[in-house]
């Protein structure tokens, strides 16, 4: 099959028309637009098995708790809607830890390589606690203390002594973490921040500290989002939550 197609071009000579002959090869047997037009949706949008992947009920969705393996656990602990692996950033006026890394000597009459620093990194898990998976997974029984409140755990972040005069385990209803406490909220992305209300740290693990915030102050109900922020005076641990996806059996766990 062969059409002519008439062309003005500007070169060799301006107003000179040329004729470019196109060869439009025949279809093969069995192709139509249609199909074509289908193969270029499905390059852009993926294939239907892809488009349905996402869609697909996660494990905690669809599983009885009772038979999620240890990685399933894993996961839902550390890196899903109600668990976020973060690192603890120093505060301001905080200095890097000198290394004493550097290479000394070098050849005659030269000075080493200055002395490098590094700065103190700790890795964290951030959960929220009081979510029914998490509490599921871990097996976890909040104290009394926490009964009726939003629950934030952190493990990981190095916590400061509880304030004199009062004992770690007084800690959770007394003001043994009065400092942290201040410096801990939770944020719902049109609320104010609300300061935490108990802080526990389980005497049995002292890597995690449990923070608990008064539903009636944060709205998670009609939000989009919810911030949390914890400061212990030298380092600063953050997550946030998409609360549109903290949903367990059809409903918002927090």
């Amino acid at each position: 099959m062969r059409s002519n197609r008439r062309t003005e071009t500007s070169e060799p000579c301006p107003g000179v028309v040329s004729t470019v002959h196109v060869t439009a090869m025949p279809p093969a047997p069995g192709w139509n637009r249609r199909k074509f037009l289908a193969i270029g949706a499905a390059s852009l949008l993926g294939s239907p098995r892809q488009l349905s992947a996402g869609s697909e009920p996660r494990f905690w969705e669809k599983e009885d708790p009772a038979s999620w393996t240890p990685e399933q656990i894993q996961q839902l602990t550390s890196k899903s809607p109600w668990a976020k692996t973060v690192t603890a950033d120093l505060t301001n006026g905080v200095a890097p830890v000198p290394s004493g890394g550097g290479r000394r000597g070098g050849r005659r009459g030269g000075g080493g390589a200055a002395p490098t620093t590094t700065v103190p990194r700790f890795p964290a898990v951030i959960r929220w606690a009081s979510a029914k998976p998490i509490r599921e997974a871990l097996k976890l029984k909040l104290p009394e203390s926490l009964a009726e409140h939003l629950v934030i755990s952190v493990t990981g972040v190095p916590i400061p002594t509880p304030d004199q005069g009062a004992s770690a385990q007084d800690g959770a209803n007394s003001d043994a973490y009065s400092a942290l406490k201040q410096q801990t909220t939770l944020e719902s992305h049109h609320g104010d921040a609300i300061q935490a209300g108990v802080a526990y740290q389980d005497p049995e693990d002292t890597s995690t500290i449990y923070f608990g915030f008064l539903p009636s102050l944060v709205n998670v109900a009609d939000a989009k989002t919810a911030s949390f922020s914890m400061n212990t005076g030298m380092l600063i641990a953050k997550a946030k939550f998409n609360l549109g996806d903290m949903r367990y059996r059809g409903e918002l766990a927090v």
